[in-house]
């Protein structure tokens, strides 16, 4: 599934680059990263990631934890702190 969630969400968004890994229990977290969240807040991005994920996966989309959501500069700014 792990697979399938960076596929979907890559396909969704052009140019959009997600990182993964699979928890304990299946759980799959990680971050996502790209250009278009430049002017959404952190609710519209977790909204619009959500959504993408709940139309494809249904009800295995609960099977997806926590996607921490990264403009690319802002990633970049966070790995020069």
């Amino acid at each position: 599934m792990e697979r399938e969630v960076k596929d979907i969400l890559e396909t969704a968004f052009c140019g959009m680059k997600v990182l993964t890994e699979v928890l304990p229990g299946g759980r799959i977290s990680g971050s996502v990263i790209w250009a278009g969240f430049g002017e959404m807040d952190e609710v519209e991005r977790q909204n619009l990631v959500r959504a993408e994920l709940r139309d494809k996966l249904g009800e295995r989309a609960q099977n997806v934890g926590v996607l921490l959501t990264y403009t690319p500069e802002e990633l970049d700014a966070m790995n020069a702190a």
